[in-house]
């Protein structure tokens, strides 16, 4: 799982716990004893540290941050192939951990507190980083400027989740061309405008 450095190892695996119960078995099933067992400490111990099981898991979801290098790849200049490494690290990272991001978004959804009311600082960071990889590629004229940035990250990576939601959750055997899905994606948006 990722999570931002903690340096206080003792809050850093109850969080890690945390984050991987509710993964596993939702907001109710990530008990405090549950925790405490999977982190190798007491309640006790844990609750020395944070007030609650919200609290707890709160600052889990705060901390989670996927790794931005293996997300965003650097600008080659070769459009299409700098955008085929970014779908493929997007799908490699939700893919890993067991579909992680796939299982911990519905429990997000149900149980909005733990998110609270800005997204966690380690997923605003991979956002902003896309976001900034499409900007870079407007500025250089290789995208039109008629979408914001931030349309065209969710118009890219929209899919491709959608894809993985729709075969994860709900087993439908879909057949994906990310090749194709890049080509289809640069129709119409190449080069100044």
């Amino acid at each position: 799982m990722y999570l931002l450095s903690e340096p206080n190892p003792t809050r850093a695996s109850i969080l890690q716990a945390g984050l991987e119960l509710l993964v596993e078995r939702g907001y109710k099933g990530a008990t405090t004893r549950a925790i405490a067992e999977r982190a190798g400490l007491t309640e006790v111990t844990l609750f020395r540290h944070f007030e609650s099981k919200e609290a707890l898991l709160k600052a889990a979801v705060a901390q989670f941050s996927p790794p931005l290098a293996e997300v965003v790849p650097p600008d080659s200049g070769d459009l299409e192939a700098d955008l085929y490494r970014l779908g493929h690290s997007y799908l490699t990272l939700i893919q890993e951990n067991g579909g992680l991001l796939l299982r911990l978004v519905p429990e997000l959804l149900r149980h909005p507190e733990l998110v609270g009311g800005e997204p966690p600082p380690g997923v605003m960071r991979v956002f902003s980083a896309v976001i900034g990889f499409f900007a870079r590629q407007q500025a250089a004229g290789r995208l039109h400027r008629a979408e914001s940035p931030q349309q065209l990250a969710l118009g890219f990576a929209g899919p491709l989740f959608a894809r993985l939601m729709l075969g994860g959750i709900w087993h439908l055997g879909l057949e994906f061309d990310l090749k194709a899905h890049v080509r289809g994606f640069l129709e119409g948006r190449r080069g100044n405008g």
